[in-house]
């Protein structure tokens, strides 16, 4: 067991005090950790973040390595990611709907190098990352941490009509064949290579897409998408707002004059990625 306040020089921070609240850059801190599965974060960060269009961060907020209970964590042996923060942009985990992109870009990374990763869509998890190496790198199609993995990217990168459920079925299964067969990587999934290669290549697209993100429509997309998850009343009366804004002569002029991510757009990233 080693301590440390930083992985790769990056201060790692706490947030989760009342005066370090959540989703703030909170203070940095002395972490317990075993040293072989801190190589592992140290070489997985460096991966993500060499990849990262929006390169070295200035904090990573973490809710915890070793802590006294039982898991990996009472072993110093998993890493619970909450928050990171660059210059002028930031991911808290909890607004995964805002960032999409951005959080499965750096999931798909994550997951070359921990078995285990509990995400935004697993019980319990919306609000961090929960990364260990318990179990080995590759798909399991009884996983459900990494059948939701599957579906969401299929859904939010690739443009899949799927459901989130975390459950492998027939409909999860033709899909995956449809998208491999666009990133030109063998079947099955469950071959460890074609895993490696899909997270990789997935990585890298929704990099690409994040950086096309930021245009009006995609903001206003996301926007609704947030206000579904409104209690009724609430949600109608803001909806009803919103949609007037929208339906605006001017306002409606002025969104024509961008475009959104479309199939084509997707398509075109997947050709210069594999290229």
């Amino acid at each position: 067991m080693k301590t440390t306040n930083n992985i790769n020089g990056i201060p790692l921070h706490y947030a989760r005090l009342t005066n370090h609240p959540y989703g703030t850059r909170g203070q940095q801190r002395n972490f317990s950790v075993d040293e072989t599965f801190f190589a592992t974060i140290e070489k997985a960060f460096k991966e993500v973040f060499e990849k990262c269009p929006l390169g070295t961060p200035e904090i990573i907020t973490t809710a915890g390595i070793f802590v006294d209970k039982p898991g990996q964590h009472g072993h110093g042996r998993a890493f619970d990611l909450d928050a990171i923060f660059w210059n002028d942009e930031s991911l808290v985990t909890l607004n995964f709907t805002h960032q999409k992109e951005l959080y499965l870009g750096i999931e798909s990374f994550l997951r070359k190098h921990f078995g285990l990763v509990l995400n935004h869509f697993y019980p319990n998890h919306e609000d961090h990352w929960h990364l260990d190496t318990n179990v080995p790198v590759d798909f399991n199609e009884s996983s459900q941490s990494e059948t939701f993995y599957v579906q969401m990217v299929l859904k939010y990168l690739y443009g899949e009509e799927i459901l989130v459920d975390g459950l492998w079925g027939p409909q999860t299964k033709r899909m995956v064949k449809t998208v491999f067969e666009k990133l030109q990587i063998p079947t099955p999934i469950t071959t460890k290579n074609n895993y490696l290669e899909f997270l990789d290549l997935t990585g890298k697209i929704a990099f690409e897409l994040c950086k096309r993100k930021n245009t009006p429509l995609h903001l206003i997309d996301n926007l609704t998408e947030v206000l579904e998850g409104l209690p009724l009343q609430s949600r109608n009366s803001v909806l009803e707002a919103l949609n007037s804004f929208i339906d605006h002569e001017e306002t409606a002029s002025w969104l024509n004059g961008f475009t959104g991510h479309s199939e084509n757009d997707v398509n075109t990233i997947i050709a210069s990625v594999i290229a």
